[in-house]
């Protein structure tokens, strides 16, 4: 369809602005990266219809409206930096939500990645989060599973759905004072069960593993050294 057509050489002119924009690594937590990286994953899986991912900060957990569905993306690995002390964390258990529709042969996702405060501050603002590539397509993969299930009835295995590794050592408990999935209801109770391998890659399957890491790290040029 000419629709479909013209959608496509939007994509192809959206992924290379993107990927210009995106060339140093503090840029691939973008919304632009997130909407290339969507747009050849929809292309990837013959999703036959567009689909289009917008952000929105107001989106709350278990609150569709009529027609539409929901997927949250649990425990993924982001890292943070402070914007007042430039203290940095990384935290395996970050949450995304997504809520999404199909109408009328155009599809709408619309996400909202939670954020976390730095626990060194008085006053902390709460800060967005970073992420691998690697984790952005792990977690986009699995929401364009979700979407062809709930749109286009193909059967879903739990094994379709992929781990975000998390390459970081995380231990100690979730602050959960500090985030603001625990403060919405999302995130679960935290897993405070020690980690005697820790300094090996870990998984979000390895049910062992808990959310913060609180070792020290080399110096880093701002100050911060060291990681929640």
């Amino acid at each position: 369809p000419q629709r479909r057509k013209m959608w496509k050489l939007k994509v192809c002119s959206a992924l290379e602005s993107c990927f210009v924009a995106t060339s140093s690594p503090a840029s691939s937590g973008t919304m632009c990266t997130w909407q290339g990286i969507f747009a050849m994953k929809i292309e990837e899986m013959h999703v036959r219809d567009p689909w289009t991912l917008l952000e929105d900060d107001a989106l709350q957990v278990q609150a569709c409206r009529p027609g539409w569905k929901e997927f949250v993306q649990h425990r993924a690995l982001g890292r943070f930096q402070c914007s007042q002390c430039f203290h940095e964390w990384s935290s395996a258990k970050v949450h995304i939500l997504f809520h999404m529709c199909l109408c009328q042969g155009w599809g709408t996702v619309q996400m909202r990645i939670f954020r976390q405060k730095c626990r060194h501050c008085p006053n902390p603002q709460l800060e967005d989060p970073d992420f691998s590539l690697e984790t952005i397509e792990t977690i986009l993969h699995n929401l364009v599973i979700k979407i062809l299930q709930y749109f286009y009835k193909k059967p879903v295995q739990p094994s379709d759905l992929l781990e975000v590794v998390v390459d970081t050592p995380v231990m100690g408990p979730h602050d959960r004072a500090h985030c603001e999935a625990c403060q919405l209801g999302v995130c679960n109770r935290s897993q405070k069960a020690p980690a005697p391998d820790a300094w090996k890659p870990l998984t979000d399957g390895d049910k062992a593993r808990t959310d913060s890491t609180e070792s020290r790290s080399p110096p880093h040029p701002t100050g911060a050294g060291w990681i929640d």
